[in-house]
């Protein structure tokens, strides 16, 4: 018997979590104490209107950093700079030692190098969007 397969375009986040707590426990990456992946969400406003935000994941002892955002007209202010350290201080108390991301734009890369990121890998030639991705990583103190 076949069995039912389903397409989802806009994956439910119980689907996604049920998903990622198999794979994590079939590969043993989480803590024997530890069920689920620890998260950092962060945001800031300004009069109620989002001018910023930081999400991260906390597998193990490593910070991973998956999205940025700050508003256009808000960037080279200081705010993605804050909230990275807000992150990275979070993670610490925590217990992780490391930190790592993506970028896909040299501004981005350059951004993260200026906060203490170091390059350790590149993939050229990416198909979506942008050329290149840089993956930098970090020693949090």
């Amino acid at each position: 018997m076949v069995p039912d397969i389903k397409i989802t375009e806009n994956s439910p986040s119980e689907l996604l979590a049920q998903l990622e707590k198999e794979i994590r426990s079939d590969q043993n990456i989480l803590p024997p104490d530890k069920t689920t992946i620890e998260s950092i969400t962060l945001s800031i406003h300004n009069e109620n209107i989002l001018i910023g935000g930081l999400y991260a994941r906390i597998p193990g002892d490593w910070l991973h950093i998956t999205m940025l955002w700050v508003t256009k007209n808000k960037r080279r202010s200081g705010i993605g700079k804050i909230l990275v350290q807000k992150a990275e201080s979070e993670a610490i108390t925590r217990g992780c030692k490391h930190s790592m991301l993506e970028a896909s734009t040299s501004e981005t890369k350059d951004f993260y190098i200026k906060q203490g990121y170091e390059i350790y890998a590149e993939l050229t030639d990416f198909p979506v969007e942008f050329k290149k991705r840089y993956y930098l990583k970090k020693h949090l103190h």
